[in-house]
């Protein structure tokens, strides 16, 4: 996927303070039959179904979400997708789910079927996270799907509780989404990380500011460099320093949207000790400087 050339020739659907999401259509697609619920959260609904639908997509549709502001269930019926997070790619084919993460930058496209099919869920709440954590699920990708009837029961019921909002909408609604979460993670356990890799990736995720080699890291994990990159190249995607960078440029562009500390500081968190090169680092994954990203995002354009 050329993802510059495809994001250069997309029209902007949404950019405000929290997220930017485009895409190229071909006529009338993609087509999105979506129910959403507009009702405000109880405080005591721990999981909430944001929307849920079909996609019918055909060769040539496209889209990014620049710093997702959603976790979505994306559950291949037909065709084959390409999916892109964090610069990682995933091809998914029918029967496969992708995992779209919070504060992701993500593409999905239709590159060779003449159409597909997708089903989506979009789910927020307050014990989303802990619960991803718990399940082992929040930093999974792409997950096989070894019964996919039993996962299409889950999204007919989620589409049909947003059209029929029983009284106990909310309960019944909190109690599916736990479910759909388990059955991601039963089938999820058969690819799951090795436990070495877990534990590294857990270790970088609470160190973003520092800069561990290689080395270091084979040798605090006991394993050999050659037996980390592949670990690595097989269920990351990318090599160890490189998810280890994207990782700072996610938590730079949180702190860029959620703080007013100057850029030298957020660039001393996350480890680095020159701002210029930090600044630079953050122009090669995120396309703008940190600057223009945080007045860019905090200050919108009125229109567009």
């Amino acid at each position: 996927m050329a993802a510059t050339s495809l994001k250069q020739q997309s029209r902007i659907i949404i950019d405000n303070s929290v997220t930017r999401l485009g895409g190229i259509d071909v006529g009338k697609y993609p087509q999105h039959h979506f129910l959403y619920d507009h009702t405000p959260p109880l405080e005591s609904w721990p999981l909430r179904i944001d929307f849920a639908g079909t996609d019918e997509w055909v060769k040539g549709c496209y889209r990014f979400r620049e710093n997702s502001e959603i976790f979505a269930v994306e559950f291949v019926r037909v065709g084959h997708f390409r999916f892109v997070q964090d610069g990682a790619e995933f091809p998914a084919g029918p029967d496969t789910v992708f995992l779209v993460r919070p504060g992701c930058d993500v593409e999905m496209a239709c590159e060779i079927d003449s159409s597909a099919m997708k089903r989506t869920v979009c789910i927020t709440g307050p014990l989303l996270e802990p619960l991803l954590e718990t399940l082992g699920l929040a930093r999974v990708n792409l997950i096989p799907i070894r019964n996919p009837g039993e996962l299409d029961l889950c999204f007919d019921e989620a589409v049909r509780l947003l059209r029929e909002r029983p009284d106990d909408f909310a309960v019944r609604s909190s109690i599916l989404l736990y479910r759909l979460l388990h059955l991601l993670s039963l089938d999820s356990r058969q690819e799951r990380m090795p436990e070495p890799l877990t534990a590294v990736l857990r270790y970088l995720d609470r160190n973003l500011g520092g800069s561990a080699t290689i080395d270091e890291l084979a040798e605090r994990f006991h394993l050999s460099a050659a037996t980390l990159h592949r670990l690595f190249r097989r269920h990351v995607g990318i090599s160890p320093i490189h998810y280890l960078i994207q990782r700072k440029m996610e938590a730079a562009k949180r702190l860029l949207l959620t703080t007013e500390e100057p850029i030298k500081e957020i660039a001393f968190r996350l480890g680095y000790s020159n701002a210029l090169y930090f600044s630079s680092e953050f122009h090669r994954f995120q396309g703008e400087s940190p600057r223009d990203f945080r007045r860019r995002r905090l200050n919108p354009p009125e229109s567009r």
